[in-house]
């Protein structure tokens, strides 16, 4: 389901360039405060990513660049049969140290984004 949805997704950006487009959805946290959340930019850095534009990627919202490989563990050990190998993917994902890692990073870039206005 998790990939499925994740696909969808992908496609959709893939074919439809969210800073043209009146489609995607606008960010509650930056109407609301005017400031920008870790995720503002995310829709068309994921546009890039797929167009293969990583610069400009980086430029729509460099944490997603730094996310990534943590996101794609998380797919992958939805995706894997049970068994031993994805108890070793689910450790690593799950591991409290990494998740408790993104989390403080989250935060760090939405305070180091807004005051270097990133």
């Amino acid at each position: 389901m998790c990939v499925a949805t994740v696909l969808a997704i992908c496609g959709a950006l893939a074919f439809v360039d969210p800073s043209c487009s009146l489609w995607p959805f606008h960010c509650p946290f930056k109407l609301l405060t005017g400031l920008q959340c870790p995720g503002c930019g995310l829709q068309r850095a994921l546009h890039a990513l797929l167009r293969g534009d990583v610069v400009s990627a980086a430029r729509y919202n460099l944490f997603l660049l730094y996310a990534i490989p943590y996101l794609l563990a998380v797919i992958v050990s939805d995706v894997m049969p049970r068994g031993r190998r994805q108890m070793r993917w689910q450790a690593l994902v799950g591991n409290r140290y990494v998740v408790w890692f993104y989390i403080i990073s989250f935060f760090a870039w939405l305070i180091v984004r807004n005051i270097l206005h990133i």
